[in-house]
């Protein structure tokens, strides 16, 4: 028999999960912004965690990436299914609700390259070229220009500063900044991405995941570092959302 404390231990645990998770979108962030960096920009999210690996308590921060990026990417998904956000029953509520599903199992899939990396199997990629190639040219510009709307989605909650609507009362008001600087450099990455799959159409090693979207950066002096930056400028502010984040929540109990 379910009881009604057990469900709402239910309830309490997504919560718990997702906030791990928005701590473990900040370090994905900060690593990638401090490796890129401070060493050869990583093509690859399965080269970005064999890198970390290799840092202090590196094998500590893989296992908050991975149990993190399970619990983030269920939540997402769960939101998006159960509609927790509020979003309209129209095309645009449509959409958001869907692209939180492919951001649910995008972290899906950043969860089991963390789990490849500690558990010593990892590859040289994160699947995006092999993808790719198998993909349909329609499916792959289908998929480019998803990544190039929500790149200019980021900036536009960046710019606007709608990412405050989500948060607290008593954020730090310094936040407003981190994540205005953060959601700029993330946008303009994933809309790097979102055009390198486009042009994969055809030529499948062109495709390219965030951190290969960075990597072809590099040669771009200031432009890069200050984007680099700005990624771990976001992932502070992801950190700070880990605390301050105001999680919808269905009440798993009976009767409410």
């Amino acid at each position: 028999m379910v009881t009604t404390s057990s469900l709402e231990s239910t309830a309490s645990s997504l919560e718990n999960w997702t906030r791990v998770g928005y701590v473990a979108r900040g370090l994905i962030y900060i690593l990638l912004g401090y490796v890129a960096l401070s060493a050869s920009a990583p093509d690859s999210s399965s080269e970005l965690f064999k890198q970390v690996e290799e840092l202090p308590a590196g094998t500590v921060l893989l296992w908050i990436i991975m149990i993190g990026a399970f619990g983030y990417g269920l939540w997402k998904i769960f939101d998006a299914v159960k509609n927790l956000e509020g979003f309209d029953d129209d095309a645009k509520g449509k959409a958001k609700r869907f692209f939180y599903i492919v951001g649910g199992v995008g972290y899906w899939i950043l969860a089991f390259l963390a789990a490849k990396t500690v558990f010593g199997s990892g590859g040289s990629g994160d699947g995006t070229e092999e993808a790719a190639a198998m993909a349909p040219d329609w499916l792959l510009l289908a998929t480019g220009a998803g990544i190039l709307i929500a790149g200019v989605y980021q900036i536009k909650k960046g710019v606007t500063r709608d990412f405050l609507r989500g948060l607290a009362a008593g954020t730090p008001p310094f936040v407003g900044w981190l994540g205005l600087a953060g959601h700029l450099a993330r946008g303009i990455v994933f809309i790097v991405s979102g055009w390198a799959v486009i042009q994969a159409t055809g030529n499948a090693d062109a495709a390219k995941g965030l951190p290969g979207a960075l990597a072809s950066l590099k040669d771009m002096g200031t432009v890069f570092t200050l984007l680099c930056i700005g990624l771990i400028l976001f992932g502070i502010f992801s950190l700070i959302e880990a605390r301050y984040r105001i999680i919808p929540n269905e009440d798993l109990r009976p009767g409410r």
